[in-house]
């Protein structure tokens, strides 16, 4: 690692701790400080970093810094965050072309769009289970492929029934994408700039996702209509070029590590090491449990995935309600937004389809700033950095309606404000995915950002339905858009209550 040495607080055996003892709440955790110390001569003293010609995970993931092996994984796990935007826009801009094709009821065109969430819902839990019991693997490669198959197809869906089964199929997928691809990139990566790492992979995901989605949509949109099924299609491509190179991406090490399989854990790591082009410390890697507790780590075995230990210790227990909370009210209002801009401009200022594509495909460079503005300060504060996003996307959603609604309407101030809006949203979704991830331990960390994603998810189902409800009367849609900004504003309380505060910490284990 470059810039000098890492040197752990606390001896190796307080921070190679028992998962259980993790577990318990104690403020003696794995989360301890870590500090940097100048000197020139690192090779010499590698030893000190382990006892009895033995090293840590964490000092072997922060010795090989954050090297090629790491960009690459940082691409193949943005093609989860890359599904979930173009499956909430696409499904948004297009959903108005299939109500008018396939003659859809108020009620059918509600759930079409609510599709997306119930199916996100219902694999976020399911794969967040699978890959804290069972690997990380195994969902990293089975989601990305439904995910796919289930986009591709419903491209040529004949009726209605047929194309909620494909685009729920598709959902399925793409929930588990998210907590598994989060938490196999967090545990590959070193404490330092670890939050701003966590932020490029929303930002390799979204930003060519909504540049797709806003040029696809643009290219096959008519003055009158949209070519839906060429949309769904296209769009689906880059995922099914994702799952074909993530066959390549091995085991977390962290995950070997927590199951006592030292050994793999060890060699996943040498691979590392290669890729990066840096050499592991001397010796052989620690395991998380002294030899003799052989009970204790068939208990722990066992614990992966548990619901309950979500809750486990005063700080999870404080911890967890609140994020639960962060996710619904984000999701609320930002899924509302997204299904209610291209109504918005199409109804308020008359446009053809093609000139809505364009003038949504501005808002895409909000993004830009926004994510760039969370890199930086991710390092900074995590609370207090994601509650100030909440305030700008309150205010950015009040400044688009006053531009769409009231006494300012202006297309140029409603795109305008729509960038804003994207760039204070995705902020929001990039930071609040850093502290999710990190706010659990390796044999619950995909299950609790998992189960998180429920109540994102549900938010989402409920949120075009509400709009919906205020649709048909365009003096009731202020209430929808009021109650989207206040949600955001909302959110702010639970953010900056947040027990804990992950800058320069190391993960638990």
């Amino acid at each position: 690692m470059s810039g000098g040495e890492l040197k752990a607080v606390e001896p190796e055996e307080e921070v190679q701790r028992d998962t259980v003892r993790l577990l318990s709440g104690a403020n003696g955790s794995s989360s301890e400080k870590y500090v940097l110390e100048d000197d020139e001569d690192e090779e010499s003293k590698l030893d000190e970093w382990g006892l009895d010609g033995r090293y840590t995970f964490d000092h072997a993931v922060e010795h090989m810094g954050f090297g090629r092996f790491h960009w690459k994984l940082l691409m193949l796990c943005g093609v989860g965050y890359f599904a979930e935007i173009t499956e909430l826009v696409i499904v948004g801009f297009v959903a108005p072309a299939i109500e008018k094709d396939m003659g859809l009821s108020t009620v059918e065109y509600g759930l079409l769009g609510s599709s997306s969430f119930i199916g996100m819902a219902a694999g976020a839990v399911f794969w967040g289970y699978i890959s804290d019991r069972f690997g990380r693997l195994i969902s990293f490669s089975l989601t990305v492929w439904m995910t796919f198959i289930g986009g591709f197809l419903s491209a040529f869906s004949p009726n209605y029934p047929i194309l909620f089964t494909l685009r729920f199929l598709a959902a399925f997928g793409i929930g588990g994408m998210l907590p598994v691809d989060y938490t196999i990139f967090l545990e590959f990566l070193p404490a330092k700039k670890r939050g701003s790492h966590i932020v490029l992979v929303g930002a390799v995901g979204v930003i060519p996702a909504l540049f797709v989605s806003a040029i696809v949509a643009y290219s096959f949109s008519g003055k009158e209509d949209i070519k839906w099924r060429w949309v769904l299609g296209i769009v689906s491509i880059p995922v099914g070029i994702m799952a074909v190179l993530r066959r390549h991406v091995p085991e977390s090490p962290r995950y070997h590590l927590a199951i006592g399989e030292v050994d793999k854990a060890q060699s996943i790591l040498e691979k590392v090491a290669e890729t990066n082009g840096v050499p592991l410390p001397r010796g052989k890697l620690a395991p998380l449990r002294k030899k003799g507790s052989s009970g204790e780590s068939e208990s722990s075995t066992s614990m992966h995935g548990k619901i309950s230990l979500l809750f486990k210790g005063d700080i999870l227990r404080a911890t967890t309600p609140r994020l639960w909370l962060m996710w619904f009210l984000t999701q609320f209002s930002s899924s509302g937004m997204v299904f209610a801009l291209p109504k918005i401009f199409d109804e308020t200022f008359s446009v053809s389809k093609k000139r809505i594509a364009l003038d949504l495909l501005w808002g895409v460079f909000g993004l830009i700033p926004g994510l760039t503005i969370a890199y930086f300060v991710v390092e900074r504060s995590r609370k207090y950095s994601l509650a100030a996003y909440y305030v700008a996307a309150g205010a950015s959603v009040f400044m688009f309606m006053l531009t769409t609604m009231g006494f300012l309407k202006n297309e140029f101030l409603a795109i305008v404000m729509s960038i804003l809006l994207r760039g204070s949203m995705e902020g929001c979704f990039s930071l609040l995915n850093c502290t999710s991830v990190e706010a659990y331990p390796t044999l619950v960390r995909a299950s609790g950002l998992g189960n998180a994603q429920i109540f994102d998810h549900i938010a989402g189902a409920m949120s075009p339905l509400f709009f919906s409800i205020f649709n048909d009367n365009t003096r009731l849609r202020p209430i929808a858009i009021t109650v989207y900004a206040v949600a955001y504003l909302a959110a702010f309380v639970p953010t900056v209550t947040l027990p804990m505060d992950y800058v320069g910490l190391a993960i638990k284990d």
